[in-house]
């Protein structure tokens, strides 16, 4: 079990190495793109690892390993560590590494969405701040806009979308305080762009993908980074529809607030070490962020989508065949 788990964090950081390789060489910018070509990167450990140790377990044959294998990670077994081979013990490391950094996020995302789903607990649609809101999904475009909404009384920004079928926009009392009108259309607006890619569906795709690879380090990075490029296609569709700048005024407003709850900002600050080296890499990515909705930077539209996206599947499939 050690071995297969060894493995999928080995071909995890390969596909992430090509992957990021690839993105840089083809200069893919566009964030749906950028989304794909992670997708391929995760599932990675979670199918084609799976597949290679359950059709092909002959691979970690010495016949095997010797003479076809470009890279056999039980060769740094010979390198020993308090007793241990240091191939073993790094997975073991690496294992306990994951499952910090899948349990970080894991936590707070399944109590964010018990919460989303208590509508009972908003203020009454006739109430002004409901019908401040009321207004500004109203001037939303049809495609993405939320089935219903709700206003929940509390000091704390909060800023959610939620839902596949029936989808949701839940919203506080101290995000409405913060933001000026221009700046909450942006910000509706952007959870829009979410719903109307699916993105709450793609989020729970994400944290399943975590799940079963919740010893993985490898895999807890890149979801991350598909988050981001969630978010960032989300902007650009805010900014297609000419409101990048209220949307930076929405982010760094948000951003700013103690005990955010939003898909729009990260938490500021943190509380031990470890966390504020976190908070101060997340405060960088927001500050980018905000770089980018105030220079209007937009995707470059590339044709070859398709082809490239087949291309690095199936050079990863050929490519970890022969990592063992």
């Amino acid at each position: 079990m050690s071995a297969a788990a060894g493995q999928a964090i080995l071909h995890a950081a390969v596909a992430a190495l090509l992957v990021e390789a690839l993105l840089r060489l083809w200069r893919v910018d566009d964030p749906g793109e950028r989304l794909a070509m992670r997708w391929i990167a995760i599932g990675a450990p979670v199918l084609l690892t799976t597949t290679f140790l359950l059709v092909a377990p002959w691979r970690s044959a010495p016949w095997f390993v010797e003479r076809w294998a470009l890279f056999a990670g039980v060769h740094w077994n010979h390198v020993r560590v308090g007793g241990a081979g240091l191939a073993s013990a790094s997975s073991l490391a690496l294992a306990a590494l994951g499952l910090l950094l899948y349990l970080r996020d894991a936590v707070p995302f399944v109590a964010d969405r018990l919460v989303r789903t208590a509508p009972e607990d908003g203020l009454p649609p006739d109430h002004p701040a409901a019908a401040r809101v009321r207004r500004a999904i109203d001037a939303l475009p049809a495609r993405g806009r939320p089935s219903t909404f709700t206003v929940v009384d509390a000091d704390a920004p909060v800023l959610l979308c939620t839902g596949i079928g029936r989808t949701a926009v839940v919203i506080s009392t101290g995000t409405l305080d913060r933001l000026d009108e221009a700046a909450l259309r942006a910000a509706l607006a952007h959870e829009a762009a979410h719903l109307a890619t699916r993105d709450p569906l793609a989020g729970w795709w994400l944290m399943a993908a975590r799940t079963v690879q919740f010893f993985n380090p490898v895999v807890q990075v890149i979801a991350r980074q598909a988050i981001q490029d969630l978010e960032r296609r989300a902007d650009v569709a805010v900014a297609a529809q000419g409101q990048s700048r209220q949307l930076a005024s929405a982010v760094h407003t948000l951003s700013l607030a103690a005990n955010v709850h939003s898909d729009l900002a990260l938490p500021a600050e943190g509380g031990h070490p470890g966390e504020r080296v976190l908070a101060s890499a997340h405060r960088r990515a927001l500050d980018a962020r905000c770089q980018l909705l105030l220079e209007g930077v937009m995707p470059t539209p590339r044709p070859q989508r398709a082809w490239r996206l087949g291309l690095t599947a199936a050079a990863l499939s050929v490519l970890l065949f022969l990592v063992v």
